[in-house]
């Protein structure tokens, strides 16, 4: 039988702010939890409103982008609701159902980070397409139609995840009320070592596949040609930033996935030590997972001179202060085929 205390540690969201003592100490880490993920919501804005602001950014490539950062916004904001201090008794009835199947869990969590690797797959399978079999186009991703696919990823993450938002809820134990997916934790174990798999395994495998080929087409075979060397350059640079991007995801994320898998699997016990090392590595995975969120728009951004000249028009405009200049730098790159990348 798992002890009260065993319940509670499997249905505790991974918080890094979750059940600190009040204090000076206990106040650090929720100010730099607080200053990442203000960063995080500015960049991510910012790259949503270059791509939706600016019609020769829209690209099939930066709308998936664009994806990314909504699903790293939900995330940020989602987590936001964590560092506000609740000092009142956890409410009962529906509010306490609702709280405890959406915000105190996380489950949202969950939702976002499939949305991020699906997104991530696509964009590899896309870039696969379009470099490897140039002539295939059956299978490439027309931008009329990237609304549609992106549409089918957000559901088919939502309907993934489903099951966490049926079974956790409001359950009394030991006049204490948890958040818990219920007693039949066999079931709820298969359940999450599928969705891990579904969030790590699966998208590193079809990612690894696509972007290899790329690379070897690329740089060793040479079957991947390009009008020039400048537009040789910008693909390989294009593929960089996504390997990058995918490769910075699965860091901060397969750390996610063992702590899920640790909290539900049961090997957690009541020997205060371990719940004590579980707490602290719960901290540091959901740290790792607001500065993945944070820096993306940094990853493909920065190397970008569109989305830098984006950037520097919306300051400007926002000082009221000529554009020209960085509306002149756009068009120049898109007439070299730099953002023509779909």
């Amino acid at each position: 039988m798992l002890t009260a205390r065993e319940k509670q540690s499997k249905s505790e969201s991974l918080d890094p702010t979750a059940r600190q003592p009040d204090g000076p100490a206990s106040q650090a880490p929720k100010v730099v939890a607080g200053i990442i993920i203000l960063l995080g919501l500015l960049s991510n804005s910012f790259i949503v409103a270059a791509v939706i602001g600016f019609r020769r950014m829209r690209t099939t490539t930066n709308y998936l982008l664009v994806n990314v950062a909504a699903a790293d916004i939900t995330t940020l904001l989602f987590t936001t609701m964590h560092l506000i201090p609740i000092k009142s008794p956890f409410p009962n009835g529906a509010l306490g159902s609702f709280l405890c199947k959406f915000i105190t869990t996380n489950n949202i969590t969950m939702v976002t980070l499939l949305v991020s690797a699906m997104t991530l797959t696509v964009l590899a399978a896309d870039r696969y397409q379009a470099m490897v079999k140039p002539f295939t186009t059956s299978w490439r991703i027309k931008l009329e139609k990237v609304g549609y696919v992106l549409a089918v990823i957000w559901l088919i993450a939502i309907a993934i995840v489903s099951p966490l938002f049926v079974s956790v809820d409001q359950r009394p134990s030991l006049n204490t009320t948890l958040c818990s997916p219920g007693d039949d934790h066999a079931v709820m174990k298969v359940y999450v070592y599928c969705l891990v798999t579904l969030l790590t395994l699966l998208p590193f495998l079809g990612i690894a596949f696509c972007y290899s080929r790329i690379i070897s087409g690329l740089c060793f075979r040479q079957t991947i040609c390009s009008r020039g060397n400048e537009a040789t350059a910008e693909k390989k640079r294009l593929v960089i930033v996504l390997m990058v991007l995918t490769a910075v995801f699965f860091i901060a994320f397969v750390p996610y996935g063992v702590a899920v898998v640790i909290q539900f699997s049961g090997i957690t016990t009541s020997d205060v030590g371990e719940l004590r090392i579980f707490s602290r590595l719960r901290i540091g995975v959901q740290y790792l997972t607001l500065l993945n969120c944070s820096l993306n728009p940094l990853i493909y951004s920065i190397p970008s001179t569109n989305y830098r000249c984006c950037f520097k028009r919306m300051l400007k405009k926002m000082n009221c202060q000529d554009t020209t200049e960085e509306v002149d730098a756009i068009q120049l790159e898109i007439r070299r085929g730099v953002a023509d990348q779909r």
